[in-house]
């Protein structure tokens, strides 16, 4: 018998016996996960509490109506365009938690699965405390308008519950969207961090506990992902760096962070050598969470970019975040500006998309999958069988495939924001058994073989040019539409198949003729 089907006839056994199976390491990544874009270029998008990139369905105050999941969705869709794998949002705890115990997630959950629908990894940036929960709190002001929402919660505890809940919604134990947390935004400046009794220590010891609080969240729901440092501002940044890396005891947070994070818009070198100075010998990485040059214009040349990448490489960073994806006295973004900034869309390109796309991603994505089964209005059984073609390769080599299932339209349209089933299929040289969790939530089908993405040894068989997949979970009766997309080894989401609608229905399904007695 063949040794991989002989491995793959094992494993079956083993799985449905219930038995753990553990799975030889192959060189690469691990193809049972779909990959993500090691690139060094991400985006500052801001978050969903800011009108003017996650427009709501009325115009003002911010907050009013639901949010805009058509223009979510062309939003991450140029954004991926521009070759942006990465993407740095702000989500206020006072808008996730507006009462205690009581949680809003819709704008969330559509933000982060949208943005993962084109292979964009999500970094929250998560700050402000709610009024119910701060000091001087129970102003009754909304969160927009909050005097108070700088404040550190007047109960640590309230802070530990909503981190915990967080980071088990999107993490790996829940939605597994999130790999990275940046604990609050510029914690050295009044505007985002205000504690009261203690002017003398610039909020170090607050902050600190914050983080420690945080970092056993993460640990517990999302263990393996990042924690980043808020983000220090160019102003007080590198003091408050150093004040916060010489506490001792308790709120040492010298082995707590993964990477400590700052802010820069101009003079950039100087500015990053204080960085440097202020962190020491920490072992933490580098990221620029806010990253331009302030004053430039739309027409900043493709030289000039190039030279500022450069020289963060030179300077040991490993990521930047351009701030922010609008024009704006903060530098140029890939999209033109808008005024009011509260009126939605549309995301109009601006001259400097271009040449960012030119610098972050000048490669080709995999083509669109060729679709078989099922077909347009066809009837299916409630377990039904997906079928598509191997599309051709675009710069990187095919990993997998991101099949999607949506019963769901906003405003009659498909944007697959609440998929019923999203799963990572990998493109390997042997079938797979599917596996998905309960739930709208992503899973990955079960693979056998080892190289991931790397041309196949003459010993094995070349990779599966028709693919299948089949949950393992019925579906309830309904109108159903299906799409897939090819995914390279980095990361790189290619073009979705059109939606085909289908409908599940139970037991043999029967055509029934029209009554024309009357």
């Amino acid at each position: 018998m063949n040794k991989y089907l002989a491995i793959a006839v094992a494993s079956l056994w083993l799985l449905l016996a219930g038995v753990p199976v553990a799975w030889a390491a192959g060189p690469g990544p691990d193809p049972m996960k779909q990959p993500l874009s090691q690139s060094p270029y991400g985006m500052d998008v801001l978050g969903p509490a800011w009108q003017w990139t996650f427009p709501r369905e009325d115009a003002w105050p911010r907050l009013k109506g639901r949010i805009r999941v058509d223009q979510l969705d062309e939003l991450f869709q140029q954004t991926a365009a521009a070759g942006v794998r990465s993407v740095r949002m702000a989500t206020w705890w006072c808008i996730l938690e507006p009462e205690r115990d009581h949680y809003d997630w819709e704008a969330t959950d559509y933000a982060f699965q949208i943005a993962s629908n084109y292979g964009i990894d999500i970094v929250p940036e998560i700050y402000y405390t709610p009024d119910w929960a701060a000091v001087n709190h129970n102003t009754g002001t909304d969160c927009v308008v909050s005097k108070v929402r700088n404040l550190p919660p007047i109960n640590m505890e309230d802070w530990s519950d909503f981190m915990n809940e967080f980071t088990a919604r999107y993490g790996v134990m829940g939605k597994n969207q999130v790999h990275a947390w940046e604990i609050w935004n510029e914690p050295d400046l009044y505007e985002f961090l205000y504690v009261p009794w203690d002017p003398g220590n610039a909020n170090v010891t607050v902050y600190a506990d914050l983080v420690k609080r945080a970092r056993k969240a993460i640990d517990t729901y999302d263990p393996g992902s990042l924690l980043l440092m808020g983000a220090i501002s160019d102003i007080y940044g590198p003091r408050f760096l150093s004040r916060l890396l010489d506490q001792r005891g308790p709120l040492d947070v010298r082995d707590t962070a993964d990477v400590i994070t700052f802010h820069v818009f101009s003079q950039h070198e100087p500015k990053i050598d204080k960085v440097m100075g202020a962190a020491g010998q920490s072992k933490a990485a580098l990221w620029a969470t806010e990253f331009n040059t302030s004053g430039s214009g739309e027409s900043l040349d493709a030289a000039s970019l190039a030279g500022l990448y450069d020289l963060a490489a030179t300077k040991g960073i490993s990521r930047t975040y351009w701030f922010k994806a609008f024009s704006s006295d903060w530098g140029p973004g890939i999209f033109v500006n808008r005024d009011p900034l509260w009126v939605p869309g549309p995301f109009v390109r601006s001259m400097f998309f271009n040449t960012f796309k030119a610098q972050v991603f000048p490669h080709t994505v995999a083509a669109t999958p060729g679709t078989k089964q099922p077909v347009a209005s066809q009837f299916v059984n409630l377990v039904p069988t997906f079928t598509w073609q191997r599309p051709n390769a675009g710069s990187y080599p095919i990993a997998g495939y991101k099949l999607q299932v949506e019963n769901s339209l906003y405003q009659g349209k498909l944007y697959f924001h609440t998929p019923e089933i999203d799963v990572w299929v990998p493109a390997t040289y042997t079938h797979f058994l599917p596996l998905q969790r309960k739930g709208k939530t992503t899973a990955a089908a079960v693979n056998i073989d080892a190289p991931h993405g790397a041309p196949a040894p003459a010993s094995m068989a070349p990779a599966i040019a028709e693919m299948s997949y089949r949950p393992n979970k019925a579906l309830a009766p309904g109108v159903y539409y299906w799409r897939v997309a090819a995914v390279d080894v980095n990361g790189n989401v290619g073009a979705y198949s059109a939606p085909i609608k289908f409908m599940a229905v139970a037991g043999q399904w029967r055509l029934y003729l029209p009554d024309l007695r009357r």
